[in-house]
C-alpha cells in the first residue's frame, strides 16, 4: 500500500466508510460528500499524517479536503478538518 492509500484509509477509518470505498482521491471525494451512514451534524476530523507524500500528492490531497469542506458546508453533515491531530 502506498502512503497516499494509507492516508485515505486513515480518513475512511475515522468516518466508518463502506467497504466498497477505493483508496484513491476520487473515491475519497465521493465518500466524504455522502456520509449518509452517519448521523446528521458537523464532523470534525484530524488531517491524516501526510509527511510521507510527495509535494504534489500532498497538495492534491489537501485540495480534496478543502473542496469537501466547501461542498458539505451547507449540508446535513458538514466536514471540517483539524491539523496536527
Amino acid at each position: 500500500m502506498t502512503a497516499k492509500q494509507d492516508a485515505i484509509r486513515a480518513v475512511y477509518v475515522q468516518v466508518g466508510a463502506p467497504e466498497w470505498a477505493a483508496a484513491n482521491l476520487d473515491a475519497l471525494t465521493d465518500v466524504l460528500r455522502d456520509l449518509s451512514w452517519l448521523p446528521e451534524g458537523p464532523l470534525t476530523l484530524p488531517v491524516p499524517d501526510l509527511r510521507e507524500l510527495d509535494d504534489d500528492t500532498r497538495a492534491h490531497f489537501l485540495d480534496v479536503l478543502w473542496r469537501i469542506s466547501l461542498d458539505t458546508a451547507a449540508g446535513p453533515r458538514p466536514v471540517r478538518w483539524t491539523m496536527g491531530g
